[in-house]
């Protein structure tokens, strides 16, 4: 029997869609959700990796956010994956020198807004620093658009805000990166800059051993929400962070999805598949996994909450 592709069609272009009364929306989704029903089932899981807070998030290590950088760069050329990493414009120094070194080694780039505003708290000023980032983003790359990653993952309030962001991006030729494995790794890399700060080994390690442990159990959580809402394996896009937890243990976790039957794939290539076709079903102040936003609209898990709940049990807040 011949193997079909893992997503059709294959030219899918990964665009915000939003919910209208029309018919013509209604004819479209229920054409999504026969093509998502159509997509066979794969035990490999595709993978895109991002990373939030580019230049650097957090405490430095000892050999700086550039030396850090470098070894999280290194972690992922080692192992051919293309992370796409997103940056906070206004923490870019003079020159852009790891914003230039991410180019360097064959990674995508987005915009993360120039200050990471929460949209929640306005959304004149949030357009504006959306609108600064990509200019600035532009003069180094030489191109205008690509990805665009939400603070917070707060993408509107409100539907008219929503909407009306959605709309504003896409004239900036942006296409949003959904998340769909989110974590709490930002609690652990804060507990480890503090054990950084310090000195403290052993509680770095344990730390380290935590995170590997934590992000293996997110991806598959939300494999198994995939599985449960879709009826497949859907492209998985992991969101981490530019700090100094991921330069020493980013690459345990890589191995350990690895293991898992995750394989690694570009943004580009995650955003393909129909799951970022559907329009988006929630309107409020959350952050949320694209699982959850995805229509039908579904309620996180409990497993988010108990698993951020354990961590700052564990290491603080």
């Amino acid at each position: 029997m011949p193997v079909r592709p893992e997503y059709t069609p294959a030219d899918a272009v990964a665009t915000d869609r939003r919910a209208a009364g029309s018919m013509v929306a209604a004819i479209a989704f229920a054409t999504l959700t026969l093509i998502l029903l159509a997509v066979p089932a794969s035990a490999q899981t595709p993978l895109a990796i991002t990373i939030d807070d580019v230049p650097w998030n957090g405490v430095e290590p000892l050999d700086g956010a550039a030396g850090g950088t470098d070894r999280l760069l290194a972690t992922l050329m080692e192992r051919g994956i293309q992370a796409t990493g997103f940056v906070v414009c206004n923490r870019m120094e003079d020159g852009a020198p790891i914003v230039r070194a991410w180019l360097a080694a064959g990674m995508e780039i987005g915009n993360h807004s120039a200050a990471h505003r929460d949209l929640n708290s306005g959304m004149q000023p949030w357009l504006d620093e959306a609108r600064r980032c990509e200019s600035q983003l532009a003069s180094i790359t030489g191109k205008r658009g690509g990805f665009f990653r939400f603070p917070y993952l707060h993408q509107g309030p409100t539907a008219a805000i929503r909407d009306e962001v959605a709309d504003a991006l896409a004239g900036m030729s942006y296409r949003t990166a959904h998340v769909t494995i989110d974590n709490s790794e930002w609690i652990l890399a804060r507990a480890y800059g503090r054990a950084l700060q310090a000195a403290d080994e052993r509680t770095s390690e344990e730390i380290g051993s935590a995170y590997v442990a934590h992000m293996l159990d997110a991806a598959r959580h939300f494999r198994r929400v995939a599985r449960e809402k879709f009826g497949r394996n859907v492209a998985q896009v992991l969101l981490v962070h530019a700090n100094a937890l991921n330069a020493d243990w980013l690459g345990e976790v890589l191995d350990s999805l690895t293991a898992e039957d995750f394989t690694f794939v570009s943004l580009e290539v995650a955003l393909r598949d129909p799951v970022f076709l559907l329009p988006d079903a929630y309107v409020g102040r959350r952050g949320l996994s694209w699982l959850y936003r995805a229509a039908p609209l579904s309620q996180p898990d409990p497993w988010d909450e108990a698993a951020e709940d354990a961590l700052v049990r564990r290491f603080g807040e």
